[in-house]
């Protein structure tokens, strides 16, 4: 995405959705528990948002009262505000990123600027829990700033050489890198079931990839880029984000969102000015209304996912969300298909089913694990 991607990404609020998630998301599978709040990519949110905090630390001011009725406290409606916003990553910025794809820092500039503007009013308002920031916070977090920058920029630039069922590939592949990274050098270990799992994500993904019709070498090269800036964000942030977070508490996961996020801009000025995009407003006037209707929507959606999956998580339990994620995964592929005639063979519906099953029965059974 928020998609850190799914970044909110991606990514990230987080990146992630940070789309992160996202895309973070960009928590989602091993990635999930490892990054803060709210990306513009919805993938990086899956392994970005707040996903990876206490239901009682996510929890809105509205879903902290015993007493909300209403909407609020609806499991149907939160899901459906996930399912718009995690499509609204996902497809809405391939849609701009075909329209406008000249200017992906100048977007991400945009999406994180808006994330930013969420995170500093709440904190204003009293709405979300900060405290207090430090140089040494800013100075641990540049890293992930850059690296979830990068989530984005890689996943933005790659949007419109390969199809999002494409995408969604390569974000379960990175599950089982992190996954293999995580038993080898941070003593994680796993159960069969769960071994298996990461073996069927993998068999689906050689099977698509083998078979991928609409293969563009330039596209799976920013793939590549976005997994390494992926699986490198997910482990520093695995041992800073849980460290600062978690053990120390020397800061809350919105307090890491919002130095993460302002972080992230002077890099992304700094890479559009390299990248010439001084003309991102004159390319954007002759934009037709849909395209331009787009780019506000998913500054949006960066910031709705990021509410939209802690408060899923805190309705419902963590294997109905996980469900309801590869769900909008899948919807985002059938839309993509749609709106951008994209066309799988047989062969790599076969092997995306199989990818997209091994990382479902993965994170379910790291939910039943825990």
């Amino acid at each position: 995405g928020h998609p850190a991607l799914h970044h909110l990404s991606a990514n990230s609020f987080l990146l992630h959705i940070s789309l992160s998630f996202n895309m973070v998301a960009i928590s989602k599978g091993a990635m999930v528990a490892s990054q803060p709040p709210l990306a513009t990519d919805e993938e990086n949110l899956e392994t970005d948002p707040f996903v990876n905090q206490s239901r009682k630390l996510n929890a809105t001011p509205a879903a902290s009262s015993s007493s909300s009725t209403g909407l609020g406290e609806n499991p149907v409606f939160w899901l459906f505000m996930l399912f718009i916003a995690s499509v609204t990553m996902t497809v809405g910025n391939k849609y701009v990123m075909k329209a406008w794809g000249d200017f992906a820092n100048t977007l991400t500039l945009a999406q994180n600027g808006t994330a930013v503007l969420y995170l500093a009013i709440s904190k204003h308002m009293g709405f979300l829990e900060m405290k207090p920031i430090d140089s040494q916070q800013w100075k641990v977090f540049a890293a992930t700033a850059f690296f979830l920058t990068m989530q984005i920029f890689t996943s933005l630039k790659a949007l419109p050489y390969v199809a999002i069922a494409t995408v969604v590939v390569f974000r379960n592949m990175c599950t089982v890198i992190i996954a293999i990274t995580d038993y080898c050098f941070f003593g994680n270990k796993f159960n069969r079931m769960q071994m298996a799992s990461l073996g069927m994500t993998t068999v689906g993904m050689l099977v698509y990839a083998g078979q991928d019709i609409n293969f563009d070498l330039v596209g799976y090269l920013w793939l590549v880029g976005n997994s390494v800036a992926t699986i490198a964000n997910t482990f520093w942030n695995k041992v800073f984000i849980t460290k600062y977070t978690k053990e120390l508490k020397i800061q809350t996961s919105y307090g890491v969102s919002l130095i993460q996020q302002l972080e992230t801009l002077p890099i992304v000025f700094v890479l559009a000015a390299a990248n010439n995009e001084g003309g991102a407003y004159t390319a954007y006037q002759p934009l037709d209304m849909a395209a331009k209707l787009t780019i506000l929507a998913t500054c949006a959606g960066g910031v709705l996912i990021g509410i939209a999956y802690p408060k899923c998580f805190s309705l419902l339990s963590g294997t109905s969300v996980v469900v309801a994620s590869t769900a909008n995964k899948a919807v985002s592929i059938l839309i993509g298909m749609y709106l951008f005639g994209t066309r799988l063979s047989s062969m790599q519906v076969l092997g995306l089913s199989i990818c997209i099953g091994g990382s479902l029965w993965y994170a379910m059974e790291g939910k039943r694990k825990k």
